[in-house]
């Protein structure tokens, strides 16, 4: 056998082996795959470039004749696109169009060959759908699969009861269903009240259904679970509900009748998180009314404890320390650390810090942030010689609080970065598993979203080094948002030239020219914002590549910035890059603020300047908005690594500790 693709391997494989660790490492399972290529076991010849540009346009003439029933034209295209891996779309399309029993093979064929794949849920929702539409409740058990939608679920649960399910395990499926915050589908009903007829809703079970709806899900659900409870108890729904919207409700006494004490203490405790953030006087003012008065659990202390310490030291209160001390050492979190760090820097308090850090638990104060703390505290307060040695543990690693130890010691940066090495074997048997190449195909074809869900189940289906090898191929095909995250769920951090490819440079490096901000700037945002994916979206409605939302869009420019404009890469670049160089110049050329400012907006920024000049490092851990926070970290962070990936050696972060954050206005 002789195809391209085996001349491919042979040559590379041939090369590679000039390599001694090569062969010593590969050389074994590489011949032994040539050997199945040769023997034509493994793949037909691929096809080339052109043939495969004549199979996507058939693919899209077919499926289009599929969805409108052009039965004739449809075969004639299927038989001419034989191989072509995106076939089974195809059938997907045309079996969503026929009537489902009249076909039922096909669909269990179909169902059977692509279970638990993208394209198993595609037709096995529509499927369910049809079969519970038809009361088919035996076809219906056979295909269903879980988790399915609620709405299945139920009507699982109810076909499984007419087929003789008996009561226990009637009753305990029907409770997970019960135990949601949120309304269910009209589809539970009937089991619903099979399941009451049963003795399954309890007034416990209803109570922690409202509660649920109360602190997690709907809080108009409330007054129709209150509606269920006995009637002594249902001044503790209307309670739960007026402390949703209005927590200082709590200042009325009449509400706590003292027949629930438990439960009045759950709603209180409650009630008191929230009220903390809208009047903490109020909040400080009525927990120390009703602590005598109500039996609040130890975990409902802790509860108060760390969301008053939280939104007391935002506040810059008084009394936050006095709650930092009352979170036990088993209920700190990176939240509660985060505060209380912020809350000594804001007292300029080093000394106390440092005591601070050195009394947390040894898991904590090995991590990154607290080594940092710990040596800048030791600089402030006069002991040089610990604080060098502590960078200096620091100064080699690839993060923020390295680059800032290395640029205190005016040392150069570490990158230690690696390249990504796979075999040629692992590459090639990763490239022909069918949810890659279907994957490949639904890119070219621009169909994100399918790209993605196959990608997605095929990482299911791989080890940790197989899932290497994937984001490699990702990264070859210039799928870098995916490369990036495959690495990231696997904890893969040192491949550097995959994790920050330099992707749409020739784009962000005119559009940053243009605009007369730095290009490692603007890859760096564009990186933390989407990944380089260029049809990024997020839940405030920002697009693309630089995560521009419409209202920015407009205030750049007056064109019509549709969704589809502002997923062009070009568009989205330029209106990004000028973004930041506006803030930039709002911000009389401090970069770290225009950045805070790209993610939380320039007004809130402006509010968050002190008064009196803050070093930039304490500045940037006081920022209220923990995301934003994180995104400074981060972008600051990408910057250096783009600018040493160009060839800059420089460490960014020497101005960053020479800066100091001031409001000027």
């Amino acid at each position: 056998m002789n195809t391209p693709i085996f001349q491919r391997l042979f040559k590379h494989a041939f090369e590679l082996m000039k390599n001694q660790s090569f062969i010593i490492r590969y050389s074994a399972p590489l011949f032994f795959a040539l050997s199945l290529f040769s023997s034509g076991a493994v793949q037909p010849e691929p096809v080339d470039s052109k043939q495969r540009e004549q199979q996507r346009e058939l693919f899209k003439k077919a499926e289009y004749a599929a969805k409108r029933g052009r039965l004739s034209e449809y075969r004639l295209l299927l038989k001419k696109l034989e191989g072509y891996s995106l076939v089974p779309y195809l059938e997907l399309a045309r079996l969503e169009q026929v009537g489902y029993l009249a076909n039922e093979d096909r669909v269990l064929a179909f169902l059977e060959k692509y279970d638990n794949t993208p394209l198993d849920w595609q037709l096995r929702k529509p499927w369910l759908t049809y079969l519970a539409g038809q009361e088919e409740s035996a076809r219906f058990i056979r295909d269903f699969r879980y988790p399915g939608t609620l709405t299945h679920r139920c009507q699982f649960i109810e076909a499984q009861r007419e087929n003789g399910l008996s009561d226990g395990p009637f009753r305990r499926q029907v409770d997970a269903i019960w135990e949601h915050g949120f309304s269910l589908p009209s589809a539970c009903d009937p089991i619903l009240k099979k399941w009451e007829s049963l003795g399954g809703r309890t007034d416990e079970k209803i109570w922690n259904r409202l509660q649920l709806a109360a602190e997690h899900g709907n809080p108009t659900l409330i007054p129709y679970l209150t509606g269920l409870l006995p009637e002594l108890q249902q001044y503790l729904g209307e309670f739960y509900h007026k402390v949703r919207y209005s927590p200082a409700a709590i200042e009325d006494s009449s509400w706590f009748k003292g027949r629930y004490p438990g439960k009045e203490a759950e709603i209180a405790a409650f009630a008191l998180t929230k009220l903390v953030w809208r009047n903490e006087n109020i909040a400080l003012r009525s927990y120390k009314t009703l602590r005598p008065q109500l039996p609040f659990t130890e975990q409902q202390q802790e509860r108060i404890a760390e969301e008053f310490a939280v939104a007391l030291s935002l506040k810059s209160h008084p009394e936050a320390r006095v709650w930092h001390d009352r979170v036990p050492v088993n209920a700190l979190n990176e939240r509660v650390l985060q505060w209380r760090l912020a809350i000594y820097l804001k007292d300029k308090d080093y000394e106390g810090l440092r005591n601070a850090i050195q009394s947390l638990p040894v898991a904590i104060r090995q991590g990154n942030q607290w080594r940092y703390w710990l040596a800048r505290t030791q600089e402030i307060t006069g002991n040089a010689l610990v604080a060098q040695q502590l960078y200096e543990d620091l100064s080699d690693e690839r993060h923020y609080y390295g680059f800032l130890a290395a640029a205190r010691l005016q040392k150069p940066v570490s990158l230690e970065h690696e390249k990504l090495e796979v075999s040629v074997v692992q590459l090639e048997q990763i490239r022909h598993h069918p949810s890659v190449q279907r994957a490949y195909e639904l890119i070219q074809l621009e169909r994100w979203v399918d790209a993605r869900r196959e990608w997605n189940h095929l990482l299911t289906q791989l080890d940790g080094e197989e899932q290497k090898v994937a984001a490699y191929l990702a990264s070859e095909w210039g799928w870098h948002d995916q490369a990036i995250w495959t690495l990231a769920q696997i904890g893969h951090f040192d491949a550097v030239g995959i994790r920050f490819p330099l992707a749409y440079k020739d784009i962000l490096g005119r559009a940053s020219q243009a605009a007369g901000i730095d290009e490692n700037w603007a890859l760096a945002i564009t990186r933390r914002e989407s990944n380089f994916r260029h049809d990024a979206y997020s839940s405030a409605g920002a697009k693309g590549l630089m995560q521009i939302l419409p209202g920015t869009a407009k205030q750049l420019d007056t064109k019509n910035n549709s969704w589809r404009r502002l997923n062009d890469p070009s568009v989205n670049v330029r209106l990004g890059t000028d973004y930041l160089s506006r803030l930039k110049h709002r911000f009389e050329n401090n970069w770290l603020l225009a950045t805070a400012s790209y993610n939380a907006g320039y007004y809130r920024v402006r509010d968050w300047l002190p008064e009196e000049p803050v070093s930039a490092d304490e500045w940037v851990e006081t920022i209220p908005y923990h995301e934003t926070r994180d995104y400074v970290k981060a972008v600051l962070s990408y910057q250096q690594i783009y600018r040493m990936l160009g060839g800059d050696e420089d460490n960014l972060f020497e101005q960053v500790v020479d800066m100091t954050i001031v409001d000027t206005e």
